[in-house]
């Protein structure tokens, strides 16, 4: 039995059961299935072929879902777009991933202008049961912030989903159809899967969050009044709802997971009293070995066991993950050594989509014992203790990782120098007041005010790329090696960043 033959008979076994909560409204996994069936027959009409992309305009509606699900039960796979990207954005996807069609259920993004065509599914159910066709080998596209200034297409196999799926339900066999799951992320994430798609294979229940309100206290609400047992969200979350932690007491939650960034022990510790019944867990993994790759779960009561410059470790590969820790010289390094994390394993992507030569240098293949294997570069700094714990130490590089997403900072450079004549930027990371990672922009004799530049990078970059600050200076100061010393910056200028 394949992963979309698997999901099919849990929907079928659980027919009667909530398969999802959105906005208020319950939908059983009977009448899911009727959303399945419309979108699936429309797509049928259109799509002639297996194997080929389709594209979903993702909205909190049961439509998107389906869309998702009919499109891979037609042996197709899919492609996330947002409908609140600027359109430069989403055309770019479109074109990079061979578009043709593309669902979508509540806005009507002109999708001509990107050479696609628009497949309405609003409202659309049959009770026609449509045949589950042989899976395609690719499941989805999911594009990520590149160094070069453009996004970089990752495409996952079913074979990496499928891997993924099997190490964590081993992980957490506990879990069961009558759990009930909070999806937090924005479904263009990879984070966002393990929200609907463990749930939906065991037969329990997802909940979402309404897209027009205020992320972390509908979190709250809907925690307290739907006895959610499992929840997975960034640890930005939690410094929102620090000064409320005292007041709150969730006790029906049994798995609490964060991801996305460091997960600090005196932010975790807060939380660990607001859910006494709860197991924690960090998760860890980039978009190119499939949504999670390490896992540390921990009792409340064990949270300081494994705690390096105050965060919580990133715990130990799934079962079908493989690690190589190596220093500057790609050697291997010894327990307790700082190194890049290289991972291998049947979670790890074939290759990038559309994207130059330079971009392959992140995979190499390691031979051991005879046997090759091919392991992703992660750009992650790591160590690892005598109990095979791993601690994330920092990156190699500039990237930024600001609320589960990657951001390349030569992407939001870029950005500036085409919607501004040219203008010279350094874009960083700093720590705000509210302990959250907010973007910098230093900008070279700047002609026009800050807010206006933010305004016109809201039309080619997506919202969570827009820097928080824009900074002018006169001149960059370089360093003994003729680059621009970003220290200088943040010591020059501190006072405009931390006001």
């Amino acid at each position: 039995m394949n992963l979309w033959e698997k999901f099919n008979a849990s929907f079928s076994e659980n027919a009667s059961k909530n398969a999802f909560c959105i906005e208020g409204r319950f939908y059983s996994y009977r009448e899911f299935v009727e959303y399945i069936n419309g979108s699936q027959i429309m797509l049928q009409e259109y799509v002639g072929d297996t194997g080929i992309p389709v594209g979903v305009i993702c909205h909190n509606s049961i439509e998107t879902f389906a869309a998702i699900f009919a499109i891979w039960f037609s042996g197709c796979y899919f492609v996330p777009l947002h409908p609140h990207h600027p359109a430069p954005v989403n055309a770019e996807k479109i074109q990079l991933s061979g578009l043709k069609y593309i669902f979508d259920s509540e806005t009507e993004l002109s999708a001509h202008e990107f050479q696609a065509e628009t497949l309405c599914n609003k409202g659309l159910k049959s009770t026609i049961t449509q045949a589950v066709s042989l899976q395609s080998d690719r499941a989805y596209i999911l594009f990520t912030s590149g160094s070069t200034g453009k996004p970089k297409g990752v495409p996952i196999n079913v074979k990496n989903l499928n891997a993924f799926v099997e190490g964590f339900l081993e992980l957490y066999p506990d879990l069961t159809s009558a759990d009930r799951f909070l999806q937090t992320y924005d479904l263009t994430s990879d984070a966002a899967f393990t929200g609907y798609v463990i749930p939906l294979l065991l037969g329990a229940s997802v909940y979402t969050i309404p897209p027009r309100s205020i992320k972390y206290l509908s979190i709250v609400k809907i925690l307290q009044e739907q006895q959610i047992t499992w929840t997975q969200f960034t640890p930005s979350v939690l410094h929102y709802l620090r000064p409320y932690l005292k007041s709150l007491r969730f006790n029906a939650l049994k798995h609490s997971h964060f991801g996305g960034e460091s997960l600090p022990f005196n932010l975790i510790s807060d939380w660990a009293l607001c859910v006494p019944n709860a197991e924690i867990s960090n998760i860890y993994g980039p978009t190119e070995t499939t949504i999670t790759c390490t896992i540390h779960r921990t009792e409340i009561d064990q949270l300081q066991e494994r705690i390096y410059n105050g965060a919580i470790s990133i715990g130990k590969p799934l079962k079908t993950v493989n690690i190589l820790i190596l220093d500057e010289n790609d050697e291997i390094v010894g327990c307790g050594e700082k190194g890049e994390l290289c991972i291998g394993g049947d979670q790890v992507m074939e290759g990038y989509i559309s994207v130059s030569k330079a971009d392959y240098s992140t995979f190499f293949v390691h031979n051991e014992n005879g046997i090759q294997e091919k392991y992703y570069r992660s750009g992650d700094l790591v160590i690892q203790d005598e109990g095979g714990y791993l601690f994330f130490c920092g990156r190699k590089d500039d990237q930024l990782k600001i609320s589960g997403y990657r951001i390349e900072p030569a992407e939001i450079e870029l950005a500036i120098s085409e919607v501004a004549n040219g203008l010279k930027s350094k874009v960083s990371g700093y720590q705000s007041r509210t302990g959250t990672t907010g973007i910098v922009a230093f900008v070279e004799k700047i002609e026009i005010s800050p807010e206006i530049l933010k305004d016109k990078l809201r039309a080619v970059l997506p919202a969570i790329f827009i820097p928080e600050k824009i900074i002018s200076i006169g001149q960059f100061p370089l360093n003994s090696n003729g680059k621009i010393d970003k220290s200088r910056l943040f010591e020059d200028y501190s006072n405009l960043i931390y006001e």
